[in-house]
């Protein structure tokens, strides 16, 4: 069973053009859908996170389209404990490099600029399965590792590195103010445990 986080949006986000989503389950410890459409620029934002008590990666999505092109995808299974080699099965002409900030990435990390609608279909056909398939090993699995702390820190790493993002920082900084931008990085898309 899947129910909303409580404190959804703390932040009146729809008042911006976007909205936000965030879920609690008893086999993840939160699912966040963000999207976020201002004319300009459309985002799709979509990450879950595993228990402290699960060795599992975290899941993350994210489209960013201008006008009508698909200016980057992105998807990860970046690591905790556990790490798959999650990239099978999907071929693209080339790959964006990472970001230099971008430390807690899987050495798979997928960004591309899909150089046709049939290229972004087959891959967000290719990102639906992996997400099914990764459900499937938090749902059904559900491996335990002794090794709690090591979850907390790297989960509590992985939060404080994509908080620290600058574009997306100072995107949301000149919509809603610096005060409420690191709110909304630090407790909404990228929360502690």
């Amino acid at each position: 069973m899947v129910e909303k986080a409580p404190n959804c949006q703390p932040l009146h986000t729809d008042d911006y053009g976007w909205e936000n989503y965030r879920y609690e389950s008893k086999h993840f410890r939160l699912a966040h859908v963000e999207r976020y459409a201002d004319g300009k620029i459309e985002v799709l934002h979509f990450t879950t996170f595993p228990h402290e008590w699960s060795p599992e990666p975290i899941f993350g999505f994210d489209v960013i389209c201008t006008g009508k092109i698909v200016t980057g995808a992105y998807m990860d299974l970046s690591p905790i404990i556990a790490t798959y080699p999650f990239d099978d099965g999907i071929d693209f002409k080339e790959r964006k490099k990472i970001p230099e900030w971008a430390t807690v990435f899987s050495d798979r990390f997928i960004m591309i600029k899909p150089e046709s609608d049939e290229e972004f279909v087959r891959f967000c056909d290719w990102v639906v399965d992996k997400y099914d398939w990764y459900l499937n090993s938090l749902l059904w699995l559900e491996k335990k590792t002794d090794n709690i702390e090591g979850v907390i820190e790297k989960q509590n790493i992985y939060c404080s590195v994509q908080a620290s993002n600058p574009r997306t920082y100072s995107a949301l900084k000149a919509l809603i103010g610096e005060e409420k931008a690191r709110y909304f990085m630090e407790n909404i898309l990228f929360p502690k445990i």
